[in-house]
């Protein structure tokens, strides 16, 4: 099963309060579709796109985890719901 490392999602979030870093991910993220994060170019993709854009290296295992987990969870970056449960995630809640 694929999961979102808390170490990871905690530097993420950190990054997240700058906010000129919210809005080149939240461009990042609507450059995306659903269909895009259903296989593995646009999950790696998105993954380590996010990872340049803040300055955060991310291991081989976590960034496997995390593209697997974004081919899993059938997240529409496009979907105004789905917008507000990522943001919720980004707040340290679960999707």
């Amino acid at each position: 099963m694929a999961y979102l490392d808390p170490e990871l999602m905690g530097v993420f979030r950190s990054k997240m309060a700058n906010p000129w870093n919210y809005h080149r991910v939240y461009g990042m993220l609507r450059s995306y579709r659903m269909a895009d994060l259903r296989h593995p170019g646009g999950a790696y993709g998105l993954v380590d796109g996010l990872s340049r854009c803040l300055g955060v290296p991310v291991s081989p295992e976590q960034r496997e985890n995390a593209a697997n987990w974004l081919m899993c969870c059938g997240v529409d970056p496009q979907n105004p719901g789905h917008q507000r449960r990522m943001w919720g995630l980004i707040q340290g809640g679960l999707f």
